[in-house]
């Protein structure tokens, strides 16, 4: 009984080994297509981050590189490199104190808030109240409430 067992045990070893081949080339094949896909993903996001318009670079750019998960195919476009550690210039008036007193201790994540452009002026606040007296059915308080 033990030679029997012995004897298929070595007659089987060979269709073992063609099975691993085969798992290892469809495992190959698989890492292949995730790589070309990564390299994709990160063409298409590096793309739209030079989108981005040069007077909000500096609101943006900074803060890509405080994140961990950036591809530093990203990281080291010349565009983008040289972005690293400035701090914006243009600050919102609403922002000016806070940013005298915390802009170099701030995070560049939050970047975006000194830019002035974020901010409402007389002129968009008026551009929304046309808005609202044009459309007054969507603005009005009459919307039915959500009971929790």
């Amino acid at each position: 009984m033990k030679k029997w067992l012995f004897i298929s045990l070595i007659l089987a070893l060979p269709a073992f080994a063609q099975t691993k081949n085969s798992e290892k080339a469809n495992l190959l094949d698989l890492s292949r297509q995730s790589r070309i896909e990564l390299v994709q993903m990160q063409d298409r996001l590096l793309e739209q981050i030079l989108k981005i318009p040069f007077e909000k670079r500096a609101y943006i750019y900074p803060a890509l590189f405080e994140e961990e998960t950036m591809p530093k195919k990203v990281l080291t476009h010349p565009q983008i490199a040289i972005w690293k550690g400035k701090k914006p210039t243009r600050i919102a008036p609403q922002m000016q104190e806070y940013a005298s007193k915390h802009l170099d201790t701030m995070a560049a994540k939050f970047y975006p808030v000194l830019d002035p452009d974020g901010w409402g002026t007389p002129q968009k606040e008026s551009v929304w109240k046309d808005l609202q007296q044009m459309t007054p059915g969507l603005w009005s308080n009459n919307l039915p409430q959500m009971n929790n």
